[in-house]
């Protein structure tokens, strides 16, 4: 079976390179906000949708007017058309917002859908005859670690580790001063993973960030409540200057890094963290949180975001396919009332912290009794026994 997984590089172009990458991020955005408007226009006059097809044959006729739009790869101009379908997918499914109009700061990346050498048959017009010949796409691997990129250059890349499987394509990105590129790879799911432990069943929350059914926890670093006091004070100091100075920029850079280095800490936690359960256990399973939900409640937001719920269990999914398991999300009723021993309910507060069982006696953490219960439910799921 194949997989598909993200490996991310650091990049360092000169500035030649990033002033015309920016410009091209510039160009995208704009094709963005345009199309997203042809499409409210198109809709309010014909009470139909504009397709992504037709918005790329009129991009095609806008690179006669524009030539502007002839100064950069192809590809990452018709992308945008496919983020623009994709987040209207997304509003008409329930899972985002309405497409609005995207600003700067909202287009940090462009795509090339495209990537490496490929061999073609190409037939000579005048001599009839058919010869294969390699086709080089806008995105390809050079020598000594460098990425070409056309109508760009070749940028060193540093591949801090090695790439396994086929790249399907290569996504280049702003974050801060910084350049990445994130290859996209297709490889076969490792099936050879000797899974000490049958399944587990874990717990997310704010006081610990995840207890297992085995009574094991992991503590939550609560990184960005570590770092708020230099965030605040970064941003008073921001906020205090003069728009569109150069202190504002200068601080207004400071302030982001700050944001970008909690983002990497929480990320790099969730990363360990997910891949440490993927080897251990062959069935993870988890409560199914709509955690949309839960940040309504304006006291619990900051606290749920800092954790980051979503993002470890789309990493823990992926790694558990990857290594040959599978994780099981389970419906969250009564996961933290229910006896773990007994099985009867014992309503309790959000501030009670102990679970305490009348009918059994039963004295746990209210974490550990809801792992238990997770565990329960999916081993009853698949029909399994629970191990020893």
């Amino acid at each position: 079976m194949l997989v598909r997984m993200n490996y991310k590089y650091e990049m360092f172009p000169n500035k030649d390179q990033m002033e015309t990458m920016n410009c091209w991020l510039s160009i995208c955005r704009q094709q963005y906000n345009s199309a997203l408007l042809d499409k409210q226009r198109f809709y309010q006059k014909n009470k139909t949708g504009l397709s992504r097809h037709e918005l790329q044959k009129q991009q095609t006729k806008d690179k006669q007017t524009f030539p502007l739009l002839k100064t950069m790869p192809s590809q990452p101009l018709q992308e945008v058309f496919f983020r623009l379908e994709e987040a209207y997918k997304n509003f008409f499914e329930g899972r985002a917002r309405y497409p609005k109009i995207k600003k700067h700061k909202d287009y940090q990346s462009l795509t090339f859908t495209q990537f490496g050498v490929e061999k073609r048959k190409v037939k000579n017009k005048k001599t009839g005859k058919v010869n294969v010949r390699d086709v080089r796409y806008a995105a390809s691997l050079g020598e000594n670690n460098h990425l070409l990129i056309s109508k760009l250059g070749s940028i060193y890349v540093n591949f801090h580790r090695s790439i396994e499987g086929k790249v399907k394509q290569v996504t280049i990105k702003r974050q801060g001063h910084r350049w990445f590129a994130i290859f996209s790879v297709e490889r076969h799911v490792n099936e050879t993973v000797d899974f000490p432990v049958q399944s587990t069943g874990v717990d997310v929350g704010i006081h610990k960030f995840a207890v297992l059914s085995d009574g094991s926890n992991v503590e939550n670093p609560r990184f960005l409540l570590k770092t708020e006091k230099k965030l605040k004070r970064a941003q008073k100091k921001l906020s205090r200057m003069k728009q569109g100075s150069n202190n504002w920029k200068k601080q207004r850079l400071k302030v982001q890094q700050l944001h970008i280095k909690v983002a990497n800490q929480r990320r790099d936690f969730l990363h360990k963290r997910s891949y440490h359960l993927s080897k251990t256990y062959k069935f993870v399973f988890v409560e199914d949180l709509k955690i949309r939900n839960m940040v309504k409640n304006r006291h619990l937001a900051k606290s749920i975001y800092d954790a980051g719920w979503g993002a470890f269990c789309r990493k823990l999914e992926y790694k558990c396919k990857n290594n040959g398991g599978e994780l099981v999300r389970i419906k969250p009723h009564y996961t933290s009332q229910d006896c773990s021993s007994c099985g009867k309910r014992v309503k309790k507060a959000l501030s009670v912290r102990t679970h305490v069982c009348k009918s059994c006696g039963t004295v746990l953490d209210r974490d550990h009794n809801a792992a238990i219960n997770i565990e329960k439910v999916g081993l009853d799921l698949y029909g399994l026994s629970p191990t020893l």
